[in-house]
């Protein structure tokens, strides 16, 4: 049965059967007629996972499943080793289990494995409300990591894009077995963080590609175990110990791709956001004398990234006396760009409303920068990196970020 184009899924579970049933569920509603074999890892939980994961899974999936049980909870690197040693097929799909499945989410993802140049492919993950939650993960001008695009819109054009990544997530990543123990597996020192984003620097060390297949659409309830990010500062540090030389500043680059322009800001908060002759020209289209609410919405949809366009359409429905869909509006644009003058909208709003002094202060601590020595000099020493590898693009960046804040 388990032929060259057979997948074996691997599913790392602690507890949270709830999630599980789901997940397996979904799984096996929409992968009927492939050849996929099922592997389950239980990490010792102590709620219904102990006996209802065995009768359901061979329920589901027959003889193609497998429940191994550790003894304790090794963690997410130890416990997706295990499964992978368990599996049958020749490539392997690490899937987290607080995720469910869409139509056609494996052949996109067979497809891009067929590429001999690729080592490694993931698909879009969306959070439930339909926005993005993975489409690849970015370096900061500071060496911090995070999600290209995360929140916006699913439909969003550019986080269906091709990027050349660095980095892709492993709570649902597809590889080839033979690649996967070249690499030496999950490195298990991390603690549940960070062993993706090393196997995905040993890959690229070894000369292949990234990818993530928006074809391929899978939801994602994002971080539901318990202490999930609770060692992240060891993780970060020891990735930086395995890989630093390799690790690049990237996010300036990939949001440039797309058309946008990286902006940082005074607490060295990094969005995207449309460059300023671009939202100009739609400034001008879309909101003028004849605003309308409705079609700058259907533009924020489009292009969520029109900075202006939600200050405008915030101001609009304030004017209109709708102080709660003003908020709305101004929170919603805070959680893509965190800029300046969000806040600074936010904190008239908040006076206006009379909200209180304590969310007046945090406001305006936000808005000024609450430590501009601390980022100064951080960005000064995010600037000689940059030179150092010959950056002049992230050099000139920094360098505008000196202008712009530290006088």
């Amino acid at each position: 049965m388990h032929d060259s184009s057979c997948v074996s899924v691997v599913i790392p579970v602690w507890n949270l059967w709830d999630m599980t049933e789901a997940c397996l569920r979904s799984l096996a509603a929409h992968s009927a007629g492939e050849n996929m074999q099922v592997v389950v890892v239980d990490n010792h939980s102590t709620d219904a996972t102990a006996t209802e994961l065995a009768p359901l899974g061979e329920a589901l999936f027959g003889t193609s499943f497998k429940a191994v049980r550790m003894p304790e909870n090794v963690g997410f690197a130890r416990g997706c080793n295990a499964g992978a040693r368990a599996a049958d097929g020749d490539l392997l799909f690490f899937l987290n289990n607080d995720t469910t499945l869409t139509p056609r989410w494996l052949p996109p993802l067979r497809e891009g494995m067929a590429d001999p140049k690729v080592g490694a492919v993931g698909p879009l993950l969306l959070y439930p409300d339909g926005t993005v939650q993975h489409c690849g993960i970015y370096v900061t001008p500071f060496n911090a990591l995070g999600h290209l695009y995360e929140h916006l819109p699913g439909t969003f054009a550019a986080a269906r894009k091709n990027h050349p990544l660095q980095a892709i997530t492993g709570a649902a990543i597809m590889l080839r077995k033979t690649d996967f123990e070249a690499c030496g597996a999950f490195h298990e020192e991390y603690r549940n963080g960070f062993e993706d984003i090393d196997l995905c620097f040993t890959l690229r060390a070894r000369g292949q590609k990234l990818r993530v297949e928006s074809r391929s659409v899978i939801h994602h309830h994002t971080s539901c175990t318990p202490g999930r990010f609770a060692h992240d500062l060891q993780n970060s540090t020891l990735l930086m110990q395995r890989f630093g030389g390799a690790v690049r500043p990237d996010e300036h680059m990939l949001v440039n791709l797309d058309g946008y322009q990286l902006c940082i800001g005074p607490s060295l908060a990094t969005w995207a956001e449309l460059p300023q002759e671009r939202q100009r020209r739609l400034n001008e289209e879309l909101g003028g004398a004849a605003f309308a609410s409705a079609a700058c919405q259907a533009m924020l949809q489009r292009e969520p990234l029109w900075l202006d366009g939600w200050l405008l359409l915030a101001a609009h429905q304030e004017a209109d006396g709708d102080l709660s869909s003003a908020q709305n509006t101004l929170n919603r644009c805070l959680r893509i760009m965190p800029a300046p003058k969000v806040f600074a909208q936010m904190l008239q709003l908040a006076r206006n409303a009379q909200l209180g002094e304590e969310m007046l202060v945090a406001l305006e601590a936000e808005r000024a920068g609450r430590d501009l020595a601390a980022s100064k000099a951080r960005v000064q020493l995010a600037r000689r990196a940059a030179y150092s590898i010959g950056d002049a693009a992230l050099a000139r960046l920094l360098g505008d970020w000196l202008v712009q804040y530290a006088v």
